[in-house]
């Protein structure tokens, strides 16, 4: 155990930690444009990283389909639960919208993509076995989605985690921000349609459908490769620009509300994820039945902290805007001794 939990912290969480050091370092010493380091991880590293993942993923179309549905599932019911809490404690309004952001919208893209990436990497000799061992193979109608390919490309799977929450959050999240402002406008919806993720996600979805049609069918090089480079410099530069988030609001926070959606954020989530997943696992959900892969993937990105685009949300919309930066600290702060502590059980539980 003690060998697992140092493996997990050097090998996994290590690199991590250091490169969010690194931007928070970069931060104090010299003036980054926080801007437009956001602009080049949203418009250009992230798209390039959905692209690439997608259309050459072997996660099956149902799969895919299961992650997004679990994904929604896992927000709708958080939000029920952090309702209920405000219901029940007479929660002011901006109080309550920051803390539901805090706990419903994680930060799938700046630390869940590395986290995949790393924790589960897909190599290429397991997709060499997975792509020999389907083809002996042939899925049965009640095959569980996750079960039908064995490589664990954690970044194929997490992609599309990516895309779910973000457009929840450009959705439901300018929703659940505009309970704390009057000012919410139908042009904050438009939003999510003028970020590049949705057409990079159809684009790679065309792609991998086009590359399955005939083994002879390959992207032109010029997309590969720019792609292929550009995917691969999504855990640096994502990570050193969330260490150059960080350091930008470090502060004392009210630990009433913040020790809530840590507890929530880091703890409960996560055990929510495992329970709805061995639920749907146990009924024979054939949808949402992706027990045990990618299901030990989506739990453990379930448990990461707060996305810092919530913030954005909370400030654009004037709500409670130094709790939601508190939220975002704090819960990443601290993430680094419970994804710790998930990954190794998850390790230990599904024999990984």
């Amino acid at each position: 155990m003690g060998q697992l939990v140092t493996t997990i912290v050097f090998d996994v969480l290590g690199p991590i930690l250091l490169m969010i050091g690194l931007g928070a370092l970069l931060r104090s010493r010299f003036e980054l444009d926080l801007a437009t380091l956001s602009k080049f991880n949203i418009y250009l590293i992230t798209p390039a990283f959905i692209f690439d993942k997608v259309s050459n993923s072997t996660l099956s179309w149902a799969a895919m389909g299961g992650v997004a549905g679990i994904t929604i599932l896992q927000v709708l019911l958080l939000g029920l639960i952090v309702y209920g809490i405000g219901r029940a404690f007479r929660v002011s309004r901006p109080t309550l919208a920051a803390i539901a952001l805090a706990v419903m919208f994680y930060n799938s893209g700046n630390y869940g993509l590395p986290l995949a990436e790393l924790a589960y990497p897909g190599t290429a000799e397991e997709r060499v076995l997975s792509a020999e061992s389907e083809s002996d193979v042939t899925p049965t109608p009640h095959s569980a989605p996750g079960t039908q390919h064995s490589v664990k490309d954690g970044g194929a799977v997490q992609a599309f985690v990516l895309m779910t929450q973000n457009l929840l959050t450009y959705t439901v999240g300018l929703l659940i921000a505009g309970m704390a402002h009057r000012g919410l406008t139908r042009e904050s919806f438009t939003r999510v349609l003028k970020l590049p993720f949705l057409p990079m996600l159809a684009a790679g979805l065309l792609a991998r459908w086009w590359l399955n049609q005939d083994p002879a069918n390959q992207l032109p090089i010029f997309i590969s490769k720019t792609a292929g480079y550009l995917s691969g410099g999504l855990v640096p530069t994502a990570l050193v620009t969330l260490g150059v988030q960080l350091a930008a609001s470090p502060r004392w926070p009210r630990w009433k509300p913040v020790s809530v959606v840590l507890v929530l954020r880091l703890l409960v989530a996560p055990v929510l994820m495992t329970a709805t997943l061995w639920g749907f696992h146990l009924l024979g959900v054939p949808a949402l039945d992706l027990w045990p892969w990618p299901a030990e993937l989506v739990i453990l990105t379930s448990s990461v902290p707060t996305a810092i685009g919530t913030l954005l949300l909370t400030l654009e919309l004037e709500g409670d805007t130094d709790l939601a930066a508190d939220c975002v600290f704090w819960t990443t702060v601290l993430s680094a001794v419970t994804i710790t502590l998930w990954l190794a059980a998850l390790r230990i539980g599904f024999g990984s």
